[in-house]
């Protein structure tokens, strides 16, 4: 099987371009209930490297059992605000054209080795493919924050 790499580098490549164009406005919090631009960032960092353990491992062995993600605790612990935004998104997408490469180079016979969580076992080409769905729902995450931003600030 192969992925559709071009995609999921232009959807990279684009990402970071709208993660670019609202540096101004990455760290404005709006309540304590809502992420800044920056905490969404550190939560893509902690999503591509949980998937990079798990597209590696899972190439490794058969089955494996990793605890499910914690996004608060994960964002608690980051503090992704403490950060440079710049450093952030760069390193987003540095790690990100890192596990497209991974994915180009991967073993087809490991595709369905499975990550157990919750007693439901998800295959690693499935990972794969949720991975970059994952990306694309927080576009649209990040572009409303962003618009809501814009929009309190006047």
């Amino acid at each position: 099987m192969t992925f559709p790499i071009d995609e999921y580098r232009k959807q990279i490549e684009s990402f970071y371009a709208l993660m670019i164009q609202h540096a101004d406005i990455a760290q404005v919090k709006l309540g304590e209930d809502k992420w800044t631009l920056k905490e969404m960032v550190g939560h893509l960092i902690d999503s591509a490297s949980n998937n990079h353990q798990r597209f590696v491992r899972l190439q490794l062995v058969e089955e494996l059992t990793f605890p499910p993600y914690d996004p608060e605790g994960w964002r608690t612990v980051s503090k992704a605000n403490n950060l440079d935004y710049l450093f952030l998104i760069d390193f987003w997408k540095q790690y990100n054209l890192f596990l497209l490469h991974l994915i180009q180079n991967i073993d087809p016979g490991s595709l369905d080795h499975a990550w157990i969580v919750n007693s439901e076992k998800k295959p690693l080409r499935f990972l794969i493919e949720d991975y970059f769905r994952h990306i694309r729902w927080h576009v649209d995450l990040f572009e409303k924050r962003a618009e809501e931003i814009r929009s309190m600030k006047g």
